[in-house]
């Protein structure tokens, strides 16, 4: 089966971690994450991402007019959609956001590194500006 092929369905987020300049680890969405990724068959992409259990922090501790709760889903969950293509030569898929939890990843294009591994799927991505490298692993669901 080809991997464009391989790509498609829904896979249930294991782990999400960052790697630091340093070679330090960081779980920006603890160590038990949930998520979930569709990879659509005509090129459609769904991506959500949490953190759960997370505490809100306390009321008085926010801007006026940013609730507890809205400062938690800010915080603790992100999520994006749009269109995706897969260069098999370079195990690369690339998504191009459509529209996001994050408004300013709208237009967005997040090329990762693929390696799948039986029913396991797992996403890498160069450092960004702030030197993090983000791996996110995932399970393939059903």
């Amino acid at each position: 089966m080809r991997d464009a092929q391989a790509l498609v369905g829904c896979w249930e987020l294991v782990s999400y971690t960052l790697t630091t300049a340093d070679g330090s680890v960081l779980f920006p969405m603890g160590e038990s994450p949930r998520g979930l990724l569709v990879y659509g068959s005509t090129g459609e992409l769904s991506v959500h991402l949490m953190q759960p259990g997370a505490e809100p922090p306390p009321a008085d501790s926010l801007p006026a007019g940013i609730t507890p709760d809205l400062a938690l889903s800010y915080g603790c969950y992100s999520s994006y959609f749009g269109r995706y293509e897969v260069d098999e030569q370079r195990n690369e898929v690339t998504h191009f956001v459509q529209g996001a939890s994050v408004l300013g990843w709208a237009g967005a294009v997040f090329p990762r590194a693929y390696q799948l591994d039986n029913h396991q799927l797992t996403l890498t991505a160069e450092a960004n500006a702030q030197g993090y490298a983000p791996a996110l692993r995932w399970q393939r669901t059903g």
